[in-house]
């Protein structure tokens, strides 16, 4: 599945979401690092992933084991 995101230039970015390999909060933005390197994107991390179809996980000291790690 392709997404646009928008580059911090404000430029358009497409990118197939078969080839991310993480996605960072990076300040206010979001690095994320796909197969082809790495770009830093405007939206937070909680839209990016919304975009990728994830829920965050919880953050708190305790992740109950049976919480699955995304939607």
């Amino acid at each position: 599945m392709w997404i646009q995101l928008t580059e911090v230039s404000g430029q358009p970015i497409a990118l197939n979401t078969e080839h991310v390999v993480s996605v960072q909060a990076y300040g206010e933005r979001t690095k994320i690092t796909h197969l082809g390197g790495q770009a830093i994107v405007a939206e937070s991390v909680d839209l990016v992933l919304a975009a990728f179809g994830l829920r965050p996980l919880e953050m708190d000291d305790y992740r109950d084991p049976d919480q699955p790690l995304h939607s």
